[in-house]
């Protein structure tokens, strides 16, 4: 009759057989110490340098450090590898992904962002960094839809301050009116457009160069606008990147927006007529 190997305890570094019930149930570790020498180590606090416990707070939260001062102490010295915030007046560093500090968004936080969107006159383009966190997001979330698609690269878009505020009124309005939170009226959506210049371009300069009859730098530049749709004045948003692909002009490279579209209800498909209805927050160059 052939035997079983003994299963080994989970610990790593140890060789020792898993414990046995009589009853036949089986644990992951060998015995009580090292299953408590696990146990603590997911409960230490984030700070390698320190050997308490996490801290509890209330309605038994658990936190990723034994107090703030530990957390702080942790924070500013990972930050200091860190780059500043994009935006020029702050010297704040960026954010970064607690879990992995390679990973890092372009500004310390959300309200730098649009206070220098707030600034602008003209859209600023920036050209992302695979380790940006929005780059992340954004690659991701696009190749799950077109996993065929080879991304050239992946631009944040920052529109000019007037069409910032103008959507951002309307989003305060739709919200207040439909008795929704602002994020609740906020939908991440697709656009395709066709273009008459190459996409490729964007990336050795980023900032539209050809002809006002491009609806790739039209959009670049002003957003999406209702007088130049083909229907009537309605724009089309979709959910799922393959359908805004059969709006582009189906040769080797492509453009794809990722746009802020809102809306009371969320829809695989939403039609929107207002300008301010839409805010382009990233463009995808794909081939």
């Amino acid at each position: 009759m052939p035997t079983t190997s003994p299963q080994i305890c989970a610990r790593t570094g140890c060789n020792k057989s898993i414990y046995i019930e009589t009853g036949g149930f089986k644990h992951p570790y060998c015995g009580r110490t090292c299953a408590t020498n696990i146990i603590s180590k997911s409960n230490a606090c984030f700070n390698p340098n320190c050997t308490r416990q996490k801290y509890i707070g209330p309605n038994n939260v658990q936190f990723d450090y034994c107090g703030r001062s530990c957390a702080r102490q942790h924070l500013s010295s990972n930050a200091l590898s860190a780059p500043t915030c994009s935006r020029t007046s702050c010297p704040k560093r960026v954010y970064t992904d607690p879990q992995n500090k390679a990973k890092f968004h372009a500004f310390c936080s959300k309200n730098c962002y649009w206070l220098e969107c707030s600034t602008l006159t003209n859209t600023k383009l920036s050209l992302l960094n695979a380790n940006d966190l929005d780059h992340i997001w954004a690659h991701q979330r696009f190749i799950s839809m077109l996993p065929q698609a080879k991304i050239k690269g992946i631009f944040r878009l920052q529109m000019p301050k007037n069409l910032v505020d103008a959507h951002q009124n309307l989003k305060k309005q739709i919200a207040t009116q439909n008795n929704l939170p602002l994020n609740r009226v906020t939908h991440k959506m697709f656009h395709g457009t066709k273009h008459s210049c190459d996409p490729l371009q964007y990336i050795n300069r980023p900032s539209p160069v050809c002809s006002s009859g491009c609806g790739l730098c039209g959009i670049v530049s002003k957003g999406n606008v209702s007088t130049f749709s083909k229907y009537n004045g309605q724009m089309w948003f979709a959910n799922n990147a393959s359908i805004s692909l059969g709006y582009c002009n189906g040769g080797t490279t492509n453009a794809i927006f990722m746009v802020d579209v809102l809306a009371p209800t969320a829809n695989s498909i939403l039609i929107v007529s207002q300008n301010a209805a839409t805010l382009p927050r990233f463009m995808v160059v794909f081939q």
